[in-house]
């Protein structure tokens, strides 16, 4: 009876395992909000029919007389439990940052400063935001530091404001927006740069113009849009981003110059937007893309792109003990959840982001990061040669 036990307990982790990655990977395939949410229904409901199959199985004869898709499913499932969840969350410990950055953190609790209640809003899941625990009311400003190989030296010290996922929704009051952004605007930057999911309630597209316009890069502002832009108003959201002072980038190239030297800029929030064609990329001397999802960058590298900006993924959201994040939308599941990844010439950070259409934070606090970038050929012996073929897994 003990060893049924032991099964059940080791299948139900192994189902868990692959209910997580199953919508992980469909979130990455371009469907529009409603009907994702669907899936997610549908994929559940497969995962409960198999519970009681298993279970019913299980409870009535030994394995070796069941039904070989019963049984190759259970098998299946102790596998993932037994060596896919342990591996990867072995080889998740084992991650080294790419060389060459440093971060300094500053962090603020905006319920502490100003209240829980005047951050709370009165949509339909503001009460996520009442949950013991729930960090979403802290912010945390990334200050990082990035070596890169390819960056002019002319370009030294060139920073970047990186916000991402703002969600605007009444789940949260306007209050906490306008909060999050005043912390924004303190941060001095060159260039300002969203990478998307903006809006989660058509209203709060009237949010848009005065709380984006309170930040602005000294040299410009960037941004795109995200999956969850696509499922309200998306151009009238692109059209306020405009009025708000930022430069679109949804599905296009721009260049920008720098101390007599050319910045591109492409943009795209590719599978739900329009995507970004490798073939009209300016001649530049340096190759920048927001992309709303990471799961771009194998192509970036192919690309020769030198840096690539991303969120999306929130790291998360919820991230537990030892094994880190489970869901999170995207191709490669867990692979890109946050911070900075490596392909080849192209360098990848992936926002946190600031908040969510779901309001809930454990162990993954929302953030702002601004990146300063630094020459390598400044720092002899920052960045080797060799680096450029490291790849973080």
């Amino acid at each position: 009876m003990s060893q049924d036990w032991v099964f059940l307990a080791l299948f139900a982790v192994g189902q868990a395992g692959v209910l997580a990655v199953s919508v992980n990977v469909t979130h990455a395939l371009g469907f529009r909000g409603r009907i994702m949410d669907w899936i997610k229904v549908l994929l559940l409901a497969l995962t409960l029919v198999m519970t009681a199959v298993i279970a019913r199985e299980a409870s009535r004869k030994p394995w070796s007389t069941w039904p070989w898709p019963a049984s190759a499913y259970a098998l299946a499932c102790l596998a993932i439990a037994l060596v896919g969840l342990p591996a990867t969350t072995l080889a998740r410990s084992f991650r080294r940052q790419p060389p060459g950055i440093s971060v300094r953190d500053a962090e603020i609790d905006l319920a502490q400063r100003h209240g829980t209640e005047v951050l709370i809003g009165r949509g339909k899941r503001a009460w996520m935001l009442r949950l013991p625990g729930n960090e979403a009311f802290r912010l945390r400003k990334r200050d990082w530091d990035v070596v890169l190989p390819s960056l002019p030296i002319a370009w030294d010290g060139l920073s970047l404001l990186q916000i991402s996922d703002l969600h605007f929704s009444p789940a949260y009051s306007r209050r906490f927006f306008e909060l999050m952004l005043d912390e924004a605007a303190t941060v001095e930057a060159d260039l300002v740069l969203f990478t998307g999911d903006l809006i989660d309630h058509d209203a709060a597209i009237e949010w848009i113009v005065p709380l984006l316009s309170r930040i602005e890069g000294r040299l410009g502002s960037y941004a795109i849009l995200g999956n969850h832009d696509y499922d309200h108003d998306h151009l009238r959201t692109r059209q306020a981003l405009v009025e708000a002072g930022f430069t679109d980038l949804e599905g296009r190239w721009a260049t920008l110059a720098i101390e007599g030297l050319t910045l591109a800029l492409g943009g795209t929030s590719a599978p739900w937007g329009p995507r970004l064609d490798p073939g009209l990329m300016p001649d530049a001397d340096f190759r920048l893309v927001l992309s709303h999802s990471p799961d771009l960058l194998p192509k970036a590298a192919r690309w020769g792109i030198d840096l690539m900006l991303s969120g999306h993924n929130h790291g998360g959201q919820v991230r537990l003990p030892v094994i880190g994040p489970v869901f999170m939308p995207s191709r490669y599941s867990r692979r890109f959840d946050r911070d900075f990844f490596r392909i080849g010439p192209t360098l990848l950070h992936v926002s946190q982001g600031v908040a969510a259409k779901d309001p809930i934070r454990y162990g993954c606090v929302p953030e702002i990061s601004r990146l300063t970038l630094r020459s390598a050929c400044l720092r002899q012996g920052s960045v080797h040669e060799g680096d450029l073929a490291t790849e973080r897994s």
